[in-house]
């Protein structure tokens, strides 16, 4: 009985251990790799590269030497119980390749989404394993949210990645997309995980702020400017963030990616602009961290300042990664925008959104 329950002992302590070490070959695994040799050459000439870092268009960040990580931590410990939501959220299932005669955009989460327009499908920041982080001990999901797979996407056309942030650049979704994705573009730098992972050289298109791609079946990207930063662990600023700017089917959508605000949304509606669609990021803000992503009021302001027709918010429903509660964003979100007289559209996840139509308002998130 006694060496049965020693040999159970080593079983145990087997599994823990070998456990820790795919977890920790994961993580390994997950932070890619970062431009090097001739890659990091040529991304050295670049105008908005210097010091050994991408340059941001203002500053941005958490500024440490007056933000303590006592104090963040505190932020983080403290948080209410309604930084995440008491019941699964109500989710739709859509069949994801049925085609539509315009652009269809399909909201799966936080930043997650996919437009799918009469001749491409465009899959944005995508994240379907669950959790935000090297490994699935990090954020998780909200309950009821993974509301889709990789399976269930259809064949996808274009990739979009806004920054390398484990958000916005899961590994894991990643390394199940390779084989079913055509074309990939990214700010500058971010190939440089793509090609680590396994993913063809000339699969992956990076660009730099105000640079275009153009596809053959009428599509053309632009990466432009947002305010925030990248990094994977304790990498910081070794590749590009951005926001994009998507024109397919005479329709022209904005992504506002990761950002604080700034002069940029100007800048973007004056060069780009009107818009029909902004899917702004609305979520995540806190006092210690302003610089770095938006309040509300100002993804409202910022909506208005690219000349944007409607609102589709996102960074929101599906991680807790600051301390306000779950929903909170986009209840200051709709009368911020009323005053604007810009309407907001509020989809249920997985629920499709015919870009020009009225806007989806039922208050599920109540």
């Amino acid at each position: 009985m006694k060496n049965r329950r020693q040999n159970m002992k080593i079983i145990l302590y087997g599994f823990i251990a070998l456990s820790v070490v795919l977890n920790s070959c994961a993580a390994y695994q997950s932070t890619g790799h970062n431009p090097s040799g001739d890659h990091l050459k040529a991304i050295k000439k670049l105008p908005n590269y210097s010091e050994g870092k991408f340059q941001n268009i203002d500053s941005s960040g958490v500024d440490f030497k007056k933000v303590s990580w006592t104090k963040l931590l505190k932020t983080m410990r403290d948080r209410p119980a309604n930084v995440r939501p008491s019941r699964p959220l109500p989710v739709v299932k859509t069949d994801l390749k049925i085609n539509y005669n315009k652009p269809m955009v399909i909201w799966f989460g936080h930043s997650t989404f996919l437009i799918k327009t009469p001749t491409a499908n465009i899959l944005v920041d995508p994240d379907f394993s669950g959790y935000a982080g090297p490994t699935s001990w990090f954020v998780k999901a909200f309950d009821g949210s993974e509301v889709c797979k990789v399976s269930d996407l259809p064949p996808i056309d274009v990739l979009l990645i806004s920054h390398d942030h484990y958000d916005h650049l899961d590994y894991e979704t990643i390394r199940q997309l390779r084989g079913k994705v055509k074309d990939i573009i990214v700010p500058m730098g971010i190939g440089s995980h793509f090609r680590y992972w396994g993913y063809p050289a000339n699969q992956v298109h990076e660009l730099n702020w105000h640079q275009s791609y153009q596809l053959p079946m009428g599509l053309r990207i632009t990466v432009t400017p947002s305010r925030h930063e990248s990094g994977r662990l304790f990498s910081k600023q070794k590749t590009l963030w951005g926001s994009f700017v998507i024109q397919a089917d005479g329709y022209k959508i904005f992504y506002s990616g990761d950002s604080g605000y700034g002069r940029h949304y100007k800048q973007i509606g004056h060069q780009y602009g009107p818009f029909d669609l902004a899917v702004m990021e609305c979520g995540q803000y806190n006092k210690l961290w302003p610089r770095n992503h938006m309040f509300p009021e100002q993804s409202a302001q910022a909506a208005a300042d690219v000349g944007a027709r409607m609102i589709l918010p996102v960074h929101w429903g599906k991680f807790a990664e600051s301390n306000h509660p779950w929903n909170e964003s986009v209840k200051r979100l709709l009368p911020a925008a009323g005053a604007l007289h810009i309407p907001v559209t509020i989809p249920q996840l997985g629920q499709p959104y015919s870009v020009g139509d009225t806007p989806w308002q039922k208050r599920w998130f109540d």
